[in-house]
């Protein structure tokens, strides 16, 4: 076998040679934004390009349609390494978070390794993950995937996001919904409110103590609590007997998530005790915040460093401030992960906006899923080239 920098060369090298089509793939997505769990040309497309180089594709994974995953396998057992696609659009702005740059590189990633497979031992797969943003039925796929056991017999998980910088390890937060259903009474509004029971004041009562909760919040487990009012009234001459609330409250430590759910649900059960009006409280976990596993990080950052970029000192990236949710946590809590972010566009360009998701097509933009791909596929050479990179990924794991 040839050596492991030799390895990583040749995968750059065949990352070069698919360069025109990974472009073309990303500007397709780009041009044809699908919404989650609608992604069926996007799905076809990936799937129908890895079935080109020789890979073995499962459509339909795990009873979601637009999953799948393909694998190919090297001249014998080892470990199982998957590189993540995503590739739903937002409403309204189409590819706004980039996920059409996330699917061309892993796509890209995945075919540049299985060119070195015949000399290594373990398996590649090209994993596609729909409806990351949260939308019907196969929303957050990756934990519906984790539920499902599909993780736990991956040895390590890789993928790329796009960003304003480059940088890798990068925390998130996990988040749960909180919907606060609320039920008064109606009556006219001037001739006889004391007939009625106002579900809109119990509403704004438990959206305003709900809010009140920011100031005893743990300052280091990152709280963030954000929510509207999406019913409250049909006329405003009708005491209102409906009103709905529904936050997002998140978190970077997922224990004292919990506990803050529950405060929220309360603001909602003392809200309407208060005014008089019943209410029904449903509380739904979306996604777990990631389990750093620095092992597998400073693989990936030496990865992007050697390809000549200055991506964030991981010791930093993995004790920064989250931003964001993904469920690539859920993920990283079955098995090694790591995920990485690459520049498409300067800082200050707003995410889920059309301003980035025009960034994606750029030769900027373009270039980033190029150098990203190089560095996907130069990781999974590093953990199948030599085991012990995915034994210490491992060992990290289970000890964190």
């Amino acid at each position: 076998m040839r050596d492991v920098e030799e390895l990583k060369r040749l995968v750059q090298e065949a990352v070069e040679e698919q360069r025109e089509r990974l472009c073309e793939i990303s500007r397709w997505l780009y041009e044809h934004p699908e919404l989650g769990s609608e992604e069926y040309q996007a799905a076809e497309l990936l799937t129908g390009e890895l079935e080109k180089h020789g890979f073995a594709v499962e459509r339909g994974l795990l009873g979601m349609p637009t999953a799948f995953s393909a694998s190919y396998k090297g001249r014998g057992d080892g470990p199982r390494v998957a590189v993540l696609a995503e590739y739903d659009a937002l409403p309204g702005v189409g590819h706004g978070c980039g996920h059409n740059l996330i699917a061309a590189s892993a796509v890209g990633a995945g075919i540049a390794a299985s060119k070195v497979m015949g000399e290594l031992d373990g398996e590649v797969l090209v994993v596609g993950t729909p409806a990351e943003e949260g939308r019907g039925p196969s929303a957050g796929s990756k934990v519906i995937m984790a539920e499902k056991g599909f993780w736990d017999d991956i040895d390590a998980a890789i993928m790329l996001h796009p960003s304003v910088r480059w940088s890798v390890g990068n925390r998130s937060l996990g988040i749960w919904t909180v919907k606060m259903e609320f039920k008064g009474q109606t009556s006219h509004a001037a001739a006889s409110p004391h007939e009625g029971i106002n579900a809109l004041n119990a509403a704004v009562l438990a959206f305003t103590a709900t809010h009140m909760l920011r100031q005893e919040a743990r300052r280091d487990a990152n709280l963030v609590i954000h929510g509207i009012i999406s019913e409250g009234g049909l006329a405003s001459n009708i005491i209102p007997d409906r009103a709905v609330c529904e936050f997002g409250v998140r978190s970077s430590d997922d224990a004292y998530l919990k506990e803050m759910v529950e405060k929220v649900a309360r603001c909602a059960e003392g809200a309407a005790l208060a005014m008089g009006a019943k209410v029904k409280v449903t509380k739904k976990k979306l996604y777990s915040g990631k389990k750093i596993n620095e092992p597998l990080v400073e693989l990936l950052w030496n990865n992007y460093k050697a390809l000549g970029v200055e991506p964030v000192d991981w010791r930093e990236s993995i004790k920064g401030m989250p931003m964001a949710s993904t469920d690539f946590g859920d993920v990283s809590q079955r098995t090694p992960a790591a995920g990485s972010y690459i520049k498409i566009a300067d800082p200050g360009t707003p995410g889920h906006s059309r301003e980035f998701a025009d960034a994606s097509v750029t030769l900027e933009g373009l270039e980033a899923m190029i150098i990203g791909a190089k560095a996907l596929a130069m990781t999974i050479v590093d953990l199948l080239a030599n085991p012990e990179n995915a034994k210490r990924a491992r060992e990290y794991f289970n000890s964190h």
